[in-house]
């Protein structure tokens, strides 16, 4: 039976990619899910007029007083937030030693610095509330390293290293908290990838790729699925866990 029904869910970047499918899934077990994105007004309220979330925030998560204020009104309007989803990241390609600084600290600001801005900003109502559960959206490029995604990379092995750190200060506060790291997931944010050229490359990696499925994208759904389960109490066992969720790229790597 899950316990995620009545209770308040905060998913970052909630209207597009997985952020999306894990609201579905959210919305669908009963949960009242409000999203923080930078996506446009229009869409966030045709979200909300379709019933698939409770609430919409447009905010820039590396503003740290905006995430702050936006807090606050989910709280008003809905209570405390008992689940968190920090999802909301950018990914663009960043060769050194040409790569502009700026890209580097953009991915660090919203990747990192945004993921505990948000956390920090629910803990008090999430912990005043009786606790919850947290989850991290990583990467493989955090375990592994990949050429030209300096930025991207380090950002999530940040975000890896954050959630495992949270979770040993906060779990004896009623706070679970687990790292999902996907491989390659069929998002606006892979769009460059899957082009011909982009499947003509990944079409000479899948020799070595051990997918069961032969395949080297995952669905938005598969990843929800898994995060769905480590915000419900029938995960209650895992805690400070960063899982890959790569169809075993990484058992390669």
């Amino acid at each position: 039976m899950s316990n995620l029904a009545g209770k308040v869910a905060l998913v970052t970047g909630g209207t597009s990619g997985i952020g999306a499918a894990v609201s579905a899934q959210l919305s669908a077990a009963g949960a009242r899910v409000a999203v923080l994105s930078n996506a446009p007004r229009e869409e966030l309220d045709e979200a909300v007029a379709s019933g698939c979330i409770a609430w919409g925030e447009q905010v820039d998560i590396a503003d740290a007083e905006a995430v702050v204020q936006a807090v606050g009104r989910i709280e008003q309007e809905l209570g405390a937030v008992r689940l968190l989803v920090n999802n909301a990241a950018i990914w663009a390609s960043n060769p050194v030693p040409e790569s502009p600084i700026a890209l580097f600290d953009r991915h660090i600001d919203i990747n990192l610095k945004g993921s505990f801005y948000v956390t920090q900003a629910v803990l008090p109502g999430l912990i005043g509330a009786g606790g919850g559960a947290i989850v991290f959206i990583g990467s493989v490029s955090g375990i592994a390293g990949r050429a030209g995604d300096s930025a991207y990379s380090a950002s999530k092995a940040g975000v890896a290293m954050l959630a495992r750190t949270l979770a040993t200060e906060l779990g004896p506060r009623g706070v679970r908290i687990n790292c999902v790291c996907p491989g390659a997931v069929a998002t606006p944010l892979t769009a460059g990838l899957r082009t011909p050229e982009g499947e003509q490359a990944i079409a000479a990696l899948m020799d070595g790729h051990p997918s069961p499925r032969r395949a080297f994208f995952m669905e938005p759904e598969q990843i929800a699925n898994l995060v769905c389960f480590l915000l419900d109490d029938r995960s209650s066992a895992v805690h400070g866990a960063v899982i890959p969720a790569d169809e075993g790229l990484t058992a390669t790597m």
